[in-house]
């Protein structure tokens, strides 16, 4: 689908180039610095076709048969109107990190809050009690008792108090069960009552996600562990890394050799899901681009164009090394980025419902369409699957994506373009300090988005 606009004719291809070119002229708003731009900055939510009225106007703007060349100057000249008619100009709003297409999106929660008779909370400042409160609820799973907010209540340092209760709370069975949903949804399970587990179980890869993302251990484990996560004792929420299979059971769980292990991204139930018989893993890249990093191909993020034919059309254009007509005009936009970034997992085997390969590395996989594992992440070239690991946690993309998931979590939101601050200063301290969840964690909790009421 396209990110910004469909046409500029009324049959012509969806753009996936758009963003990139959105960001050349707005590389200083929080959509370029902060996130990533996809199809609803300019169309309706229910998706293209349809424009909001923010994309409605730039097509208007639209003049020449060339759309890259064309985009910058609609952009500029629509940047000081109002399309979606709430008082603020598009540019404005764009600064603001707030949606020109839609009304009425700079908050009202941003607004300054008067005074009020309110004897529990510092209404419109950061209030620590309030802060506790929600800590409770938030990683304990439950309201403080009152010896518990007397406790608090009495302490001469609240800060220390704080990170103190949350401490507790991140060893709490609540917190090991928000870990192991939040991990569901990146995992995604199929057929937990059926035998679709026989090819992969999947308690390993959610073992796994909440072992990384707890204790003193770095977020990057998720694509770079080479080790095993049990549960020792069965049924104790304790989990412990292991280097090698210990068993049959551990081995069939685990079949590839340390060497050839990159966390989530090659567990047996991942290959065998997400590779199944495909000699090019494209899915396998497409998912954990999509829920390791927040970039959804699908919706135009991400997209790093490659073309690997050299200008052979007039158009980028992938090698389409599997003959999947991928070349073509209306699939290349996505699939310049895509294959490029299947190539270095293609030694990895999917499903073999004959054989003893299931989820293993084979050296001559897809040899015949693919000699080398070479491939590209963000437009760069690599050699294979550590390269691309590596570019993946060191990318901003990781620990953007990795610290929203708890902003989501804890807010029930996306942060408000006057949260956009401290959200981009949470994820910028997770990236250069460890990328460890629980310290970004106790920062998270004293931002004013969190503790103001």
């Amino acid at each position: 689908m396209s990110a910004l606009l469909l046409v500029l004719s009324a049959s012509a291809w969806a753009r996936p180039e758009a963003p990139a070119l959105f960001c050349e002229t707005y590389a200083d708003t929080p959509f370029c610095v902060s996130s990533t731009v996809s199809c609803t900055m300019c169309h309706a939510e229910s998706g293209p076709p349809a424009h909001n009225p923010y994309g409605a106007a730039l097509a208007d703007a639209l003049e020449g048969d060339d759309f890259a060349l064309a985009l910058p100057a609609a952009l500029e000249a629509i940047a000081f109107d109002d399309a979606d008619g709430d008082g603020v100009s598009n540019v404005d709003e764009l600064d603001a990190g707030s949606w020109p297409g839609f009304d009425s999106t700079i908050e009202p929660e941003c607004s300054t809050q008067t005074t009020f008779d309110n004897k529990h909370y510092s209404v419109g400042a950061y209030d620590h009690d309030f802060a506790f409160r929600r800590v409770m609820l938030d990683f304990c799973g439950r309201s403080p008792r009152y010896d518990e907010r007397a406790a608090f209540a009495e302490a001469t340092d609240p800060d220390a108090a704080l990170q103190e209760v949350l401490g507790l709370c991140l060893q709490s069975p609540y917190w090991r069960d928000v870990l192991r949903e939040m991990g569901v949804r990146a995992v995604r399970p199929i057929g937990p009552a059926t035998d679709v587990n026989i090819l992969g179980n999947w308690e390993w890869d959610l073992r796994l996600w909440s072992y990384a993302l707890s204790g003193d251990r770095d977020a990057a484990d998720l694509m770079l562990a080479d080790y095993l996560v049990v549960e020792e004792p069965s049924g104790s929420g304790v989990l412990v890394a292991i280097d090698e299979p210990r068993d049959s059971l551990e081995t069939y769980a685990q079949p590839l050799a340390a060497e050839d292990r990159y966390g989530l991204i090659t567990t047996r139930y991942s290959l065998a899901m997400n590779v199944m018989f495909s000699a090019v893993p494209r899915t396998l890249a497409a998912h954990w681009y999509r829920q390791l990093l927040g970039l959804d191909i699908a919706r135009s993020e991400g997209l790093y164009s490659i073309d690997e034919l050299d200008g052979l059309y007039s158009w980028d254009a992938p090698r389409d090394v599997d003959d999947r007509g991928v070349w073509q005009e209306g699939c290349a936009g996505c699939h310049t980025t895509l294959d490029a970034l299947s190539y270095p997992w293609a030694r990895y085997n999917g499903i073999d419902l004959e054989g003893d390969t299931t989820a293993i590395y084979l050296d001559d996989r897809a040899a015949d369409i693919l000699p080398t594992t070479e491939g590209w992440i963000f437009g760069a070239p690599i050699d294979g699957p550590e390269d691309w690991v590596q570019a993946a946690v060191a990318s901003d993309d990781f620990s953007r994506n990795i610290t929203g998931l708890f902003w989501r979590y804890l807010m029930r939101r996306d942060p408000y373009s006057c949260e956009q601050g401290e959200f981009d200063a949470l994820w910028t301290d997770f990236r250069d300090n460890g990328r460890n969840v629980e310290s970004m964690l106790g920062l998270f909790i004293t931002l004013d988005a969190y503790g103001t009421p």
